[in-house]
């Protein structure tokens, strides 16, 4: 059993927000220990998910409705996501279990590691791992005094480019256009080659409808891992 704590929503600045409700509670409390990997170590996709498939990881995947629908869309593939706050966590895991909990959450290709992405990317993945990362919608932080909180800056792009496999690909997406920029002058500064990103599912997710609907463009990028560097 986890301490109470854990069921503390917290913000994206570390705030708490609020409680879980008793549904979701419950739902990490049954659910969750069944597709939980962050206390696995350094993780063996094939001993996780019982059979050699692509491995895709999802980072800050919030209420995790892009993982969940391209997990059905792509059978043939291993989802991991990766998620600090236990609120979206919780979401996602009663979208699974069909919002019953005493179901057992499918579908079976996803697990879930509930840790800051640059702790379960470095102590948990093997360099050249994984096949393909999704960032989507990444806090912007849009006040210049915060842009050193910025996920995705030269360090990290490096870091990503040590766990994907050679060809491996990462697809971001952004709604803010000077992080577009940014985005894309990090990851070619890196040595990634820029590729026409072809996952419309990107523009079905929450952020990509409410940057739509205010009528501001997505940013949407795919970068791939040299088969030389």
């Amino acid at each position: 059993m986890r301490e109470s704590n854990y069921y503390l929503i917290r913000t994206t600045s570390g705030r708490q927000a609020g409680r879980l409700s008793s549904a979701q509670k419950e739902a990490i409390e049954r659910a969750l220990p069944c597709i939980d990997i962050t206390s696995s170590g350094l993780i063996e996709p094939w001993k996780i998910f019982g059979r050699q498939a692509p491995l895709y990881v999802e980072i800050g995947f919030g209420s995790g409705g892009f993982l969940y629908n391209m997990a059905i869309k792509h059978p043939d593939v291993n989802f991991i996501g990766i998620e600090l706050y236990i609120a979206g966590v919780a979401r996602l895991v009663r979208r699974m279990v069909e919002y019953d909990n005493t179901k057992e959450p499918l579908p079976e290709n996803i697990r879930i590691m509930v840790k800051d992405t640059r702790e379960a990317l470095n102590e948990q993945f093997n360099d050249e791992s994984i096949d393909g990362i999704y960032i989507l919608f990444p806090d912007p932080w849009p006040k210049k005094r915060h842009h050193k909180r910025r996920l995705i800056n030269p360090v990290f792009a490096e870091l990503v480019k040590r766990k994907l496999k050679r060809g491996g690909f990462v697809v971001v997406a952004t709604d803010h256009h000077e992080y577009a920029e940014i985005i894309e002058e990090v990851f070619l500064g890196s040595s990634f080659l820029k590729s026409e990103c072809d996952v419309p599912e990107i523009y079905q997710t929450k952020y990509a409808q409410k940057a739509i609907k205010d009528s501001r463009k997505v940013y949407a990028f795919k970068f791939i891992r040299s088969q030389i560097q």
